[in-house]
């Protein structure tokens, strides 16, 4: 029996994080129990049964007088498309559990599940940025899409909706990570046009129905820099959500890219700090077909060939 629902309950019981949901699941595994099969049980007979701590136990054991809210809640899912994707299913995002050191334990998928596991690029940007900003956001998605790779970003308006944009007009794929709950998604005036849901997955690591928050954009924007295979800054002040998203890839590793500028417009000053402190690579421009596009050669290599740990 399909026990998602109970995890979920789980997952929000307070005082249960993600390490003890990763002893409770390894647990009843290595038992060959699921959560239905102790889930009528007292604390005691949990314990007992399984060896977990008592505590712990105890805590599970609340999940009981939740299993109608979780079922009503969980039926709201599923009408709406939405896959609860929990920390042990297999297209988790392993990257995530291995550079978050809180990951969320459940992650909401709407779209195109597979797109998950496939290789990424991340273009992340200031709302604030510049005209060439957006452009430069456009076209480095769609030469990222051109050559098969998936193009990640935040959904945020600006550069970010024209990173979706570009990859799905590239004829590719694109993941947007939100920072509200997944009922709470609304598709942008600029994507509807082109919005394609086989091409097209969205993530939330929110409650379904939180609303969107500020700090939400910074778990969101974490989550980002982890999960990909590479990540492109388009333009960033040094206090902007994509500034603290870059400084994530370098502790994750992730090869970091920022936007050269012969001269920086001031929405896009925190490239240079990117570039002479943190070690991004310069993303620099080329002629292409008469026109000046962003030089992705670097980043898709690094992409294909792995750079990423």
């Amino acid at each position: 029996m399909n026990d998602t629902k109970l995890w979920i309950s789980l997952s929000q019981v307070e005082g249960i994080g993600i390490a003890s949901l990763k002893n409770i699941h390894a647990t009843l595994a290595n038992l060959h129990l699921s959560l239905y099969d102790i889930i009528e049980l007292d604390a005691k007979a949990i314990a007992h049964e399984t060896g977990l701590p008592l505590e712990l136990s105890e805590k599970i054991a609340t999940i009981q007088s939740t299993i109608e809210k979780s079922e009503k809640e969980y039926e709201t899912l599923i009408d709406n498309s939405i896959e609860p994707v929990l920390f042990f299913d297999s297209h988790y995002p392993e990257k995530i559990l291995k550079h978050i050191e809180y990951p969320p334990p459940v992650l909401y998928f709407y779209g195109n599940s597979q797109l998950a596991t496939t290789k990424q690029i991340a273009i992340l940007s200031d709302h604030t940025a510049s005209e060439r900003g957006y452009n430069i956001s456009f076209y480095a998605a769609r030469i990222a899409a051109q050559h098969s790779i998936t193009v990640t970003s935040g959904l945020a308006k600006g550069p970010q909706t024209m990173a979706h944009r570009g990859a799905l007009e590239g004829g590719g794929n694109t993941i947007a990570v939100l920072p509200m709950g997944i009922l709470q998604l609304k598709i942008p005036e600029i994507l509807k046009e082109v919005f394609d849901q086989s091409r097209f997955l969205f993530i939330s690591p929110f409650l379904p129905n939180e609303e969107y928050a500020l700090h939400n954009s910074y778990k969101r924007n974490s989550l980002i820099a982890a999960m990909v295979d590479a990540l492109v800054i388009i333009e960033t002040m040094q206090d902007g959500g994509s500034f603290e998203a870059a400084k994530s890839a370098a502790k994750c590793k992730t090869p970091l890219f920022a936007v050269e500028y012969a001269h920086y417009p001031d929405s896009a000053l925190g490239n240079q700090v990117l570039i002479n402190e943190y070690n991004a690579i310069p993303l620099r421009g080329r002629i292409q077909n008469d026109m000046l596009v962003p030089n992705m050669d670097t980043c898709i290599a690094k992409v294909r060939y792995g750079d990423s740990k």
